[in-house]
């Protein structure tokens, strides 16, 4: 394990650095792993869809401790991510139905609207033709959907900074990163300061929202054919559960479920939703034809107009359903960079049946390596390359992919009663920012320009043929993506008089006025 360390980067993702050691040494699909000082036990890697199902859908094992050790100072003690057991069930059920398809798409308007916003801040970059910090962007983007989703405020992160944002990137920056997993770093005084301090803050402005909402609540609950976000929803789930009334509606627990949970949605949104959009401008740059394929479907469905997309979503959200490309897009990009995996702690009599033998997982971190399991060749033929037609419905004859993808093998956001919550309304905010910015800008990071300014030396710098590969602060992200070390990016108004000059001698746009 130390010596495969060397040879790539030191700062890759951990689950990177274990599909690396799974396919350098030919290791089975199961296997087991000292990964001390992280965790105080073995750790058994799983890399098969099958064992996967038997650990997190047939028996769904509790988290493991390490999960609130490196995330609860970011998303509290009491989130639904780090919670088991009935703790997690009660809060799991105050906000399903906030985080539904059905319910998200009335809440559409409102997420185009900050998508808008994103689209006039890359406006302004391709207009002054600047470098800048893509990933930063789309976090600051996600946070406002979620204000809106589930609080319905405006939180105004792109335009604004305010403590909720300056507090919470802090937090990340204070999280352990890949390369300092050892005792002495993580014993670093000020870290448990700055995460008490960044909470602090970050609590005093979700319980100021949240206060005012439910000022407002009585009178919003009552209203007819109004949108609701998912505070008013969850509020009316713990009123039923809870027959005393109204006046234990503002009690400690249910403050504390909103602020911890509201917290973890923020986590979650620049967990998932901000990497998997900035990974899509950079696979879509990497591969033209692709890029192509999927402005042809958005035309197909929005016309040729990409400014009509925005209202046309807004009037009709279900058009978002008509888009397999733009689906299966997405799929891939999260294929080939998975935000997250899941760490399980091992119980007795549970155990996992893999290639005839019995293995007991008590005693053992029990991980889910979905980087290990996308670069399987058995299950993604050609698992290296990019080819969203893997995951069309009808897939063409050139497609590598000439088998169905295992009904367990793609989990990005888990299965079993603890996949994500927030799953659809990621999928939807990264189909809305795909439709309204695709076809009007050429988004490419400009790697060479900033290893310019920033040397890295002898240092490894690419990892499975990537320069935009994930590291780990707080979650996966694009290396050089945060803060002072970001992807760096450089976007230039798409030239649509020659996209639409050209079309017109396939027969698909005659005149240009």
């Amino acid at each position: 394990m130390a010596k495969s360390a060397v040879e790539i980067p030191l700062d890759v993702h951990p689950h990177s650095l274990l599909g690396y050691v799974h396919r350098k040494f030919n290791l089975e699909n199961v296997f087991v792993v000292d990964t001390w000082p992280i965790s105080d036990v073995p750790t058994l890697v799983i890399n098969d869809p099958v064992a996967a199902k038997q650990v997190a859908q047939t028996n769904s094992l509790p988290k493991d401790p390490i999960v609130k050790k490196f995330v609860s100072h970011l998303v509290g003690q009491d989130s639904m991510l780090t919670a088991d057991g009935e703790a997690w069930k009660k809060s799991r059920s105050l906000f399903n139905a906030g985080f539904s398809i059905g319910h998200l798409m009335t809440l559409t308007s409102p997420i185009v609207d900050d998508v808008l916003t994103f689209c006039d801040k890359l406006e302004g970059y391709a207009q002054n033709d600047e470098l800048f910090i893509l990933e930063e962007a789309t976090t600051r983007m996600t946070i406002d959907i979620i204000g809106r989703v589930v609080l319905d405020v405006h939180l105004d992160a792109q335009n604004t900074e305010n403590d909720l944002m300056t507090a919470f990137r802090t937090s990340v920056l204070w999280t352990p990163k890949a390369s300092e997993f050892n005792p002495l770093m993580n014993l670093n005084p000020l870290r448990p300061l700055i995460a008490w301090w960044c909470e602090k803050r970050m609590d005093r402005y979700v319980e100021k929202v949240l206060e005012d909402r439910l000022a407002s609540q009585p009178k919003s609950s009552t209203s007819k054919g109004r949108r609701k976000p998912a505070i008013d929803l969850a509020l009316e789930e713990y009123l039923a559960q809870n027959e005393e009334g109204r006046a234990f509606a503002t009690d400690r627990y249910f403050k504390r479920q909103v602020l911890d949970n509201m917290k973890t949605f923020i986590f979650a949104g620049h967990d998932t939703s901000s990497s998997t959009i900035c990974y899509v401008y950079h696979l879509l740059n990497l591969h033209p034809h692709c890029l192509t394929a999927v402005s042809d479907e958005h035309d197909q469905v929005f016309g040729k107009n990409p400014h009509d997309a925005a209202d046309m979503i807004k009037a009709d959200p279900h058009l978002l359903n008509q888009l397999p490309y733009t689906l299966a897009v997405i799929k891939e990009v999260l294929r080939l960079f998975p935000v997250a995996d899941t760490a399980r702690r091992g119980q007795k009599g549970i155990n996992v049946t893999h290639n005839g033998r019995t293995i007991p997982t008590e005693g053992f971190l029990v991980m889910i390596n979905n980087y290990g399991m996308s670069r399987r060749p058995d299950i993604y033929p050609r698992p290296e390359e990019f080819h969203p037609d893997r995951f069309l419905p009808n897939r063409p004859a050139s497609s590598p992919q000439t088998f169905d993808v295992p009904a367990d093998a793609w989990r990005p956001f888990e299965k079993g009663p603890r996949a994500c919550i927030g799953q659809e309304l990621a999928l939807l905010e990264i189909k809305i920012a795909m439709v309204l910015t695709l076809r009007l800008y050429d988004i490419s990071a400009e790697y060479a320009e900033y290893d310019k300014l920033h040397p890295p030396g002898k240092a490894v710098k690419v990892f499975d043929g990537y320069r935009a590969y994930q590291t780990l602060i707080a979650s996966a992200k694009p290396i050089d993506g945060l803060e002072l070390d970001r992807e760096i990016v450089k976007l230039k108004p798409a030239d649509l008089a020659i996209k639409l000059l050209s079309r017109s001698a396939k027969g698909h746009v005659t005149c240009l006025d």
